[in-house]
């Protein structure tokens, strides 16, 4: 089903571009994609000018608004009157943090936005500093939990980008192997939003079976399979031009397990273009994957079995995987028949989300089980499938 996906993307994100800077490298095309761990969730890079006391507190609190976006992947919480009353005090969060020198070591390519270029080159790399900040994870997340906001967890579903893009009376697909500015904003982007983004590596295999006029017409349904040999968990299908005056704007289409969304991104810069863009798409995975914290926490209880565990390693592993799981707040193990074992979980999320984590993982393979009433939906039955230990 088609839904018109509206959210309004904070402009406060895309006019502070210009003082972050970013030197993680994004996760990158490795075959099959589907669900990818997160790195840097709660790091962030910002330019300054100095290393005062007053600019190292404005690049903290700079750079904690833009982790708490992330973490919860939703731009909404910078309109937690509370939370950023906690934001403009930002020392308790850090964890650690060090300067570098920017002309040192940073090329162009690492700044986030041409203003970044711009900035760098009007003051001159003497006096230009990178401060990267590492933000505790416990803090943070407590922060959210407390004042009723989401936490995203890092293991986050893999998004497989079909971009097309016409300038100046060329059209071209975007490809892992592309180093074009479109790609560097695209990426970029993505490691703001906390977005998992692959993509295509258009060998004689991909071009033998797509061509730019199926993505540029957003034909979802002609691109399925294609992109089943990525196996990515959702399909992001995007087209963008750039006017001669410089602004980009174009269309996309999304699906996600079956829900198709659709949007569009207007005249914007090329940064902007990109940041907006995945900002529908970190919102769109956030609203179904991140688990809301405070009064409105579910704590809903349910009982799952897993067969096929044979060893102690995949016991082991077994019980810990559970327990990672984002919606889970504890699993006792309430009973243990041959190779099957069956936890008492008691969630902190929607029974949904508990599915929806477990789908992204290929640790449990859902079977029906003649040991529960299967029309008693919070009784659940798995396979393990993964023989050893986590």
């Amino acid at each position: 089903m088609d839904v018109d996906l509206k959210i309004v993307i904070n402009e406060y994100l895309i006019k502070t571009l210009g003082k972050l800077v970013f030197i993680a490298s994004l996760l990158s095309f490795s075959g099959f994609l589907s669900a990818a761990q997160v790195s840097g969730l709660y790091q962030a890079d910002v330019l300054v000018s100095s290393q005062s006391e007053k600019e190292r507190q404005e690049a903290f609190n700079l750079a904690l608004q833009e982790v708490l976006v992330r973490v919860s992947g939703k731009v909404s919480v910078l309109d937690n009157s509370q939370l950023m009353d906690l934001a403009k005090k930002p020392d308790p969060f850090v964890q650690k943090f060090s300067y570098e020198k920017a002309g040192d070591s940073l090329s162009p390519v690492d700044l986030s936005t041409d203003a970044a270029k711009r900035q760098l080159a009007q003051s001159g790399s003497r006096g230009t500093y990178a401060i990267s900040i590492m933000f505790s994870r416990l803090a943070v997340s407590q922060a959210l939990k407390q004042y009723g906001e989401p936490v995203w967890g890092g293991n986050r579903p893999s998004v497989l980008v079909w971009l097309a893009s016409d300038g100046q009376g060329k059209r071209s697909i975007l490809s892992v192997k592309d180093q074009s500015s479109l790609s560097s904003a695209i990426k970029k982007a993505a490691q703001i939003r906390g977005v998992p983004l692959f993509l295509p590596s258009m060998d004689d295999q991909d071009k033998a079976a797509v061509n730019s006029s199926d993505i540029w017409g957003l034909f979802l349904d002609s691109l399925k399979e294609p992109s089943a040999r990525y196996s990515a968990d959702s399909i992001l299908v995007t087209r963008l031009t750039r006017a001669d005056g410089g602004g980009w704007s174009g269309q996309w289409v999304f699906e996600l397990k079956g829900f198709v969304y659709n949007g569009e991104v207007k005249g914007q810069t090329l940064d902007e273009s990109a940041l907006t863009l995945m900002g529908y798409i970190a919102e769109i995975l956030a609203e179904r994957y991140a688990i809301l914290g405070g009064d409105s926490s579910l704590n809903s209880e349910v009982e799952l079995e897993i067969s096929a565990i044979k060893t102690m390693e995949d016991y082991v592993g077994a019980t810990r995987y559970i327990n990672a799981l984002p919606p889970v707040s504890s699993a006792q193990l309430s009973w243990v028949k041959g190779d099957k074992i069956r936890f008492s979980i008691t969630l902190n999320g929607y029974l949904e989300q508990l599915l929806q984590h477990i789908e992204l993982d290929t640790l449990l393979s859902e079977e029906i089980s003649q040991s529960f009433n299967v029309e008693d939906s919070t009784k659940l039955y798995y396979r393990w499938t993964k023989q050893s230990a986590l």
